[in-house]
């Protein structure tokens, strides 16, 4: 029983539980800066205290992917754009289509558009000088795979 004693008389003497920080939302408070109080900039994402949380600071995955894209100024799903040909793609002259996968699937219509039905090709990054070719036109495309995951 004096143990017990001994026990709770020691952690009386320490700080009050008021004096510490014992909860997350002063780690919270901290971290959140105030607008026009600090140098830095304001990022997007954060808040005034006691303001609700909006949508663009919920958001994840690829909404999150499209609103950061979009305050850039960039437009997000510009690898879904068709890519028009201009002159024929030969193999000195390739189409260059740019992706970040390891393969991508493109469609060929010929050249002039609509030589020929649409012919589904697999891509892939073969190297410096390769390319992949229509097999109904002979267009030539270039796969750049750049890494950005």
């Amino acid at each position: 029983m004096s143990l017990r004693r001994a026990l709770f008389s020691t952690l009386r003497s320490r700080a009050p539980f008021s004096a510490r920080a014992f909860s997350v939302f002063a780690s919270l408070k901290s971290a959140t800066p105030a607008q026009g109080h600090s140098k830095e900039p304001v990022i997007p994402g954060f808040r005034e205290e006691g303001q609700i949380a909006g949508n663009f600071e919920l958001a994840t995955g690829v909404e999150r992917y499209e609103y950061l894209k979009k305050l850039k100024g960039e437009d997000p799903w510009e690898d879904f754009h068709p890519v028009i040909l201009s002159k024929p793609a030969t193999v000195a002259d390739p189409v260059i289509i740019t992706g970040s996968d390891a393969e991508r699937y493109i469609g060929c219509t010929g050249f002039p558009v609509d030589t020929h039905e649409t012919v589904w090709l697999t891509i892939r990054d073969h190297g410096p000088g390769k390319v992949d070719r229509c097999p109904h036109c002979g267009s030539a495309f270039k796969y750049n795979q750049h890494h950005h995951h």
